[in-house]
């Protein structure tokens, strides 16, 4: 009996399988005149020609290859290919035949069109009393099509952008659902390329002509403008800046984006009676007061930025430019001008390489100046590579006169190897003791002052580097080989003739170079 019903439950779930039901169906399309596109009943109906436990199509019973068209009182709307293909499984009385069509369709007028196929198949091979067998069913896949043309394509006339920018074209058809295939093209491919999904990158500086083409030949241009990338911001080392009189700072712009065209600015001050700025960024401080130290892009964008600067006075301890040729000797001057009652400073000297404090039998070679000869004495050492400390300290209990241009001298000696150029010199870390009311005594430390030292060439004859040959050379050279050491005299100019000595001949050349002989 275990037997019957499991006999009866394999002939039921094997008609079950086998005797699926197809329907008719409708689908709808929208094609574009000149585009061709592809159907295949068979499958759109869901009946799958290799799927043998669900169904078959005997022999006798294949796809039908014709199909039904409306709407063709002025001719056919498609020109159609016919594609069939066979498919065969199975053996002895369980075989399953197939034979299913597809249909290539190029539209060639517009217009609302319905394409049927009916499709027929049928159940074989069951056993007997299986639900479906032999029987032949017929379906039909209804295609209700409707074709539009491509009459126009939209895409912007104009178009600008910056050096670098890459940018995609969504093309717009006068019928929203047409379709086609585009090409692109680049008039000046110098300026910009494009690809062929319509992406724009862009080379040069200029204008290109961008010609989209559809497959009927129906086109649209844009014309397309690139020009180099321009600053958007300037970014500045200092914002705000408080500077001494004779102070300089180099400034510094930070020009955005990174692949800005022309990334240089021009430098301005706002009030060059209180700093003024060369074309490099460098700031010197040169009176007291307020101003902007401005940059601005060149590129035309108007992009600027500023830097406020608060210039002071510096009456406190100041170093003072000056020249000297290479192998030469000078006095460095350090003037003190400070309104208050100074009684004492110190200060270290920074000099670049190459110069030097002159020693005399050992010491530092430096003096003051003004009253401050008579009440004051200077301490000095070499403290460090180029760097010379000096103190100033009060003989008894007097303060330093600052009527009279009081402070100090240093001597330096240059190199002989000093090449031509402009170094910088300072003095740092200055602390002074003023005497305030009651006898209160304070310390206070003032900004530090920086000074250049421009190095030029020696002249021949000219011994004391001060630019010319003259009667002082004359008298500098007769002290020298009178074995009385100038203050400034320079050796290498002062030996004329080569010979390794300065002489008598040597002084009669400086004075043959003086009366133009």
């Amino acid at each position: 009996m275990k037997r019957v019903y499991l006999l009866l439950f394999v002939l039921l779930l094997y008609s079950g399988l086998y005797a699926q039901q197809y329907t008719d169906q409708t689908k709808e399309i929208t094609a574009t005149l000149g585009i061709s596109f592809s159907i295949a009943p068979y499958y759109d109906l869901g009946i799958p020609y290799n799927k043998v436990s669900e169904c078959y199509a005997s022999e006798d019973n294949k796809t039908e290859g014709s199909y039904e068209l409306t709407d063709i009182s002025e001719g056919e709307p498609f020109s159609i290919v016919t594609s069939s293909s066979s498919y065969t499984e199975g053996s002895g009385s369980l075989v399953w035949h197939f034979n299913y069509y597809s249909y290539t369709l190029t539209p060639v007028k517009t217009g609302f069109y319905t394409f049927k196929q009916k499709v027929s198949y049928r159940y074989t091979g069951l056993p007997m009393g299986t639900i479906g067998a032999g029987s032949t069913k017929i379906v039909t896949m209804t295609y209700n099509i409707t074709i539009v043309d491509l009459t126009a394509i939209n895409i912007p006339q104009l178009l600008t952008l910056n050096q670098g920018d890459e940018y995609t074209f969504s093309p717009v058809f006068t019928h929203p659902k047409a379709t086609t295939t585009l090409g692109w093209h680049s008039s000046n491919t110098s300026i910009a390329t494009i690809d062929s999904n319509g992406k724009i990158i862009t080379t040069g500086i200029g204008t290109t002509t961008i010609t989209c083409t559809a497959h009927n030949g129906v086109s649209a241009q844009c014309v397309v403008t690139v020009n180099p990338v321009l600053v958007s911001g300037i970014a500045l080392n200092e914002t705000e800046v408080e500077l001494m009189v004779g102070e300089k700072l180099q400034m510094e712009a930070i020009v955005a984006p990174e692949n800005a065209k022309n990334k240089s600015v021009t430098w301005s001050s706002t009030n060059e009676t209180v700093a003024v700025v060369d074309e490099s960024g460098l700031v010197t401080a040169v009176g007291s007061g307020t101003c902007q130290i401005k940059a601005t892009a060149n590129d035309g964008s108007g992009k600027t930025a500023s830097c406020l600067v608060t210039v002071e006075k510096n009456n406190k301890l100041t170093v003072t430019d000056m020249t000297q040729c290479s192998g030469g000797r000078g006095l460095l001057n350090v003037l003190l001008t400070d309104e208050e009652t100074i009684m004492g400073f110190q200060f270290d000297l920074e000099l670049p390489t190459g110069v030097t404090v002159a020693e005399d039998e050992g010491r530092l070679m430096a003096a003051l100046t003004g009253n401050a000869v008579n009440t004051h004495s200077i301490s000095s050492s070499k403290v460090g590579e180029g760097l010379y400390r000096f103190v100033v300290t009060p003989q008894g209990s007097r303060a330093i006169s600052n009527s009279d241009g009081s402070g100090m001298t240093i001597t330096i000696d240059v190199a002989d190897d000093m090449a031509v150029g402009t170094y910088t010199m300072s003095i740092k870390d200055i602390e002074m003791t003023v005497k305030r009311a009651g006898n209160v005594y304070e310390d206070i430390h003032p900004k530090n002052s920086i000074a250049s030292l421009t190095i030029t060439e020696a002249t021949m004859g000219d011994v004391n580097g001060d630019g010319r040959v003259s009667v002082t050379d004359v008298i500098s050279m007769n002290s020298y080989i009178l074995e009385e050491e100038p203050a400034k005299f320079i050796r290498k100019v002062a030996d004329l003739n080569g010979d390794g000595k300065v002489t008598i001949t040597d002084l009669v050349q400086v004075i043959d170079i003086i009366l133009g002989r």
